[in-house]
């Protein structure tokens, strides 16, 4: 049977050996070779290069909460598990695990991690367990093997999910970034993972803006195993409240595409068309058409005044109760004109035309017909009203410069009126002094 180092605890000696908080400052050279799990854990071992490489058979070693400056060189092969939480590492070079091809748990735990160089993890073919909790990273580390199914970045300073850092994680499952300075997740982030099931996002400095409308969908949609209590930061008249207690208005106000909104609001400003009145044989009808016709139009008026107000309404974003789904389907959903904007079929354009035009819309009748018909019809009988049209710009100018017509004619007159009645006064001046003179 293998002897047991001093002080350590053999449970199996030659396979399991603790020398755990004896203040070591190297490993004991009693170990044996054969040992398959060791642990020197919380002692004050600075540097262990090299020392463990004769354990050809080493599977399971920890040295956490040691005084290890830098990541240990030398390792065996054989290693499955590291255990190097809450030591004094500050970064990983490319080189340092290359040798480490078997590792399927790696924790660094609570150390003073800043970078960890690209390709320096991606040997690891075979790492399920990766922890990088409580360092200095700013950004996800690159090249990540796509082996990984537990992450842990939780307690960093990661500000961005890096989307080329994540579509590689095609077996992860457990994904742990909260306590870091993200401020939104990327559209997208989570839809090459399959396999993921749990995700924790809480304590971070979420901007509770339009970017982060794809994590809000994510939340709603529930297929992830995700706390739910996000608390936003930005704005700061959202600060201090639950991301999911917002509505998508309140969160993305421009949430309604400006071309659909334009739209809307073209349409509620357009002049609805004046419904044409029918002619009728006799003044009764015909009185009862017109007033028809005004009811109409003051229905049209009504509806109008109805959609103006409607589209100022969205143009404030009064839809504070507007639900993600259904602001979704609005946006897909092609604005509706009105039925009084809808234009009339070519038939009832060619009809409209023909009461323009005083003619009937029999196709076979000659013009002596339609004279004769035209003459046997009663006198008293009203014309068929035209139908009106929409008053346009162009038919305003016409009406001004005839406005401008009127006046300058009734000027002209108003000045002969002027000359002849002074004409008319001189010769009555004139008429007294010739009868005087004949006498």
């Amino acid at each position: 049977m293998s002897p047991c180092p001093p002080g350590c605890c053999c449970p199996r000696p030659g396979f399991l050996v603790l020398c755990e908080s004896l203040g070591l400052r190297s490993i004991p050279r009693s170990v044996p070779l054969s040992t398959s799990a060791l642990s020197v854990a919380r002692n004050q071992l600075c540097n262990v290069d090299h020392l463990l490489r004769p354990f050809s058979g080493l599977q399971e070693l920890s040295l956490s909460h040691n005084l290890l400056a830098r990541f240990p060189l030398g390792l065996p092969p054989s290693l499955e598990s590291l255990l190097l939480q809450e030591n004094r590492i500050t970064y990983i070079t490319s080189g340092a695990l290359r040798q480490l091809g078997n590792l399927t748990r790696l924790d660094l735990e609570d150390n003073r991690i800043r970078a960890i160089q690209p390709g320096a993890l991606e040997g690891l073919s075979k790492l399920q367990v990766l922890t990088l909790k409580g360092n200095q990273l700013k950004r996800l580390p690159l090249n990540l093997p796509s082996s990984l199914t537990n992450l842990d970045l939780s307690a960093n300073c990661i500000s961005a999910l890096d989307l080329p850092s994540l579509s590689t994680l095609v077996n992860l499952q457990v994904l742990k970034i909260n306590s870091n300075c993200l401020r939104s997740v990327p559209e997208s982030a989570f839809d090459g993972l399959p396999r993921l099931r749990s995700v924790d996002l809480t304590n971070n400095l979420w901007v509770c803006e339009c970017d982060i409308l794809y994590l809000y969908r994510w939340l709603l949609s529930g297929r992830l195993k995700m706390a739910t209590d996000l608390v936003c930061t930005e704005p700061v008249h959202l600060a201090h409240r639950l991301l999911l207690n917002l509505s998508v208005m309140a969160i993305c106000p421009r949430v309604l595409k400006p071309n659909e909104r334009t739209h809307r609001l073209q349409a509620s400003t357009a002049e609805p068309a004046a419904p044409a009145f029918k002619s009728s044989p006799d003044k009764k009808n015909n009185s009862e058409s017109s007033s028809d016709g005004l009811q109409q139009m003051s229905k049209a008026q009504s509806i109008h005044k109805d959609v103006s107000k409607t589209c100022v309404l969205l143009k404030h974003y009064t839809l504070e109760t507007l639900s993600y789904e259904d602001c979704l389907s609005l946006n897909k959903t092609q604005t509706v004109s009105p039925s009084y904007l809808t234009t009339s079929p070519p038939a009832e354009e060619q009809r409209c035309r023909d009461n323009v035009t005083g003619r009937y819309p029999q196709i076979n009748a000659t013009s002596a017909e339609v004279t004769q018909s035209l003459l046997s019809t009663n006198r008293d009988a009203p014309l068929p009203t035209p139908n009106p049209r929409p008053f346009t710009q162009q038919d305003s100018v016409v009406v001004s410069l005839l406005a401008v017509l009127c006046v300058l004619v009734a000027l002209l007159m108003l000045a002969v009126l002027l000359v002849l009645k002074k004409v008319l006064r001189s010769q009555q001046r004139v008429a007294p002094l010739d009868g005087a003179s004949g006498g």
